[in-house]
């Protein structure tokens, strides 16, 4: 008698279990948020960069030599910028907008990028489309280089957009440590012919450029990037470009290091540069002072450095630029910076009059 009651106790249990194991589980669906429509994936940012130039001895209508962004004297509105973007969840993209002068040299139609990237599993990144490099040690966007204008090396040894295909693959075992390979329209292309006007793309057609690299982000902010390119520059050309470029950064407190080289061969001719940077916070950060150096030896012309008139220069060029900026908010910065180019072997600048060049900027950064 007992035996029948126990039994009947714990069937009475289990029937109950399952009556209410639907009633949890739908409990437990209604907590769960609903997923995140397509429009609040999508994220809207701008950036705008004005600035005033002065050259200390050249004519003020003349452009600065070495220059490529902010070659310009006297107030300019030199970029702005609209990107719209969505994180990859698995499929994602990114559109970055640009106008302005700085606009002439890195975008084709305005798009300095356009790209569409997929996550696959692993953490592997695809990204298929324009998209700006990853050489050299400074960006486009002014406000995330730590000095306004920019070396030498990223003027003229490295490329500045690609359009192709890259994957990124995590390297496992090594935490922050990646590889990059990429499949390129040439270099830097589309990205203007010489002579035809910016904006104007060249016909690539099978010749490609190929893209190996290694990246490294690690503790203490340290980061390390190696870039191998080699392929054709263009469809045009029967001869092939090699570009090696390695760039190593770390932090020490408020101080912060950068050592940039690049080496290219191009027609059994060669460029080589390296570029040293230092910047020192002050005061939590509302103060910076930045340092740069740098050379670059174009004794065989393969840069492409030109004069005025567009005439080919063979030449050695050194730098050195020193950088205050005070943060204006977590989305505004000032600057002022004040630098010196001379050529070693040939006078070059004020119109073939002089082997050196000092300038002094004011700019203005501003973004959402």
């Amino acid at each position: 008698m007992l035996a029948s009651a126990s039994m009947h106790k714990n069937l009475a249990a289990l029937l109950m279990a399952f009556a209410v194991l639907p009633v949890a589980a739908i409990a437990d669906e209604a907590a769960k948020p609903p997923p995140p429509k397509w429009y609040d994936t999508i994220e809207i940012h701008g950036l705008v960069d004005a600035y005033y130039s002065a050259n200390v001895a050249g004519q003020q209508t003349a452009p600065n030599f070495l220059r490529t962004f902010d070659s310009a004297n006297g107030f300019q509105l030199a970029y702005g910028k609209l990107t719209v973007q969505s994180a990859p969840a698995p499929v994602g993209f990114r559109v970055d907008l640009g106008f302005g002068p700085v606009s002439e040299f890195t975008t084709f139609d305005h798009l300095q990028q356009g790209y569409v990237t997929v996550k696959l599993p692993g953490d592997i990144i695809v990204d298929g489309g324009r998209f700006v490099t990853n050489a050299g040690a400074e960006v486009i966007e002014a406000k995330d280089d730590w000095i306004y204008s920019r070396s030498l090396l990223f003027n003229f040894a490295i490329p500045f957009t690609h359009t192709g295909l890259r994957v990124t693959i995590p390297i496992p075992g090594i935490a922050g440590l990646s590889a990059m390979a990429g499949l390129f329209n040439g270099f830097d292309q589309p990205a203007g012919v010489p002579g035809a006007g910016a904006g104007v793309s060249n016909k690539v057609g099978s010749p490609k450029m190929g893209h190996l690299a290694l990246l490294y982000s690690g503790p203490s902010n340290t980061t390390v990037t190696l870039n191998g390119y080699y392929g054709y520059t263009d469809a045009t050309q029967g001869d092939t470009k090699t570009l090696l470029d390695g760039t190593v950064g770390r932090s020490f407190g408020d101080l912060s290091l950068n050592v940039n080289a690049d080496y290219g061969r191009q027609s059994g001719k060669q460029y080589w540069g390296v570029a040293g940077m230092a910047r020192y916070s002050f005061f939590d950060d509302k103060f910076r002072i930045s340092w740069r150096g740098g050379y670059l030896d174009d004794s065989d012309g393969a840069a492409g450095i030109t004069n005025a008139a567009g005439a080919k220069l063979v030449n050695k060029y050194w730098e050195g630029t020193l950088s205050l900026s005070v943060p204006g908010g977590p989305n505004a910065e000032f600057r002022v910076e004040g630098r010196y180019d001379r050529s070693t072997d040939a006078r070059v600048f004020k119109g073939g009059t002089e082997q050196g060049q000092g300038t002094i900027q004011v700019a203005a950064l501003a973004w959402f």
